[in-house]
């Protein structure tokens, strides 16, 4: 499907020759390593696409202002990060534009990024996502930080598949691995000549 939709609609990669990379972040903001993230990306000077959670939104605030602060991208999660193949439709988008007055509010941004909960959707939650104007954005690099029992062995992730110009890496900001990782991946991606970017920009 990603091959056959136009970006602005479906995206599960940039395009190859910008020489540029994805860092996306899903299911924050965490009240500690949200924090610890961000300083991380401001030190090395990376933008970043945060993918947040309604209900962790509610819950810090301030996150989410630093977030759009530093000048990262905030999309949207969703409200409750329910299995979206589980739910009604109507229910579906309603979190959705639930979640995006919340992160608009919150951010001071358009919040016109979406990605489902575990890359899932039907049909008839695509349609709405597309009139409510919603880019869907999922990845076509995913590490699986979230189930690696250390930071080395995330690291290993990419040395068995380098980062390549046109990626869109899937992280996740409740989890303490990849902010061990980032620094040495990021400056390898760096001497190879890749520069960091958001998928808005790849809109552009």
């Amino acid at each position: 499907m990603g091959a056959a939709l136009p970006r602005r609609l479906f995206m599960t990669h940039g395009p190859p020759s910008s020489g540029a990379v994805c860092l996306t972040f899903d299911d924050g903001p965490h009240p500690e390593y949200t924090p610890r993230l961000l300083l991380i990306l401001s030190e090395l000077g990376v933008p970043a696409t945060f993918f947040l959670v309604g209900q962790e939104a509610e819950r810090f605030p301030g996150i989410v202002r630093q977030i759009a602060a530093a000048g990262h991208v905030v999309g949207n999660h969703t409200f409750e990060h329910r299995d979206p193949t589980l739910m009604p439709s109507g229910s579906f988008l309603a979190e959705v534009l639930r979640n995006r007055t919340l992160l608009r509010e919150l951010s001071g941004q358009k919040v016109d990024l979406f990605r489902p909960p575990y890359g899932r959707l039907t049909i008839s939650m695509l349609l709405g996502l597309w009139r409510a104007r919603q880019t869907v954005v999922l990845w076509n690099v995913d590490p699986k930080d979230y189930s690696q029992p250390d930071p080395e062995h995330l690291y290993h992730q990419f040395n068995d598949r380098p980062l390549r110009g046109g990626d869109l890496v899937l992280f996740h900001d409740r989890f303490p691995h990849g902010l061990s990782v980032l620094p040495s991946l990021i400056q390898e991606a760096r001497e190879r000549g890749l520069t960091f970017t958001s998928p808005q920009e790849w809109l552009r």
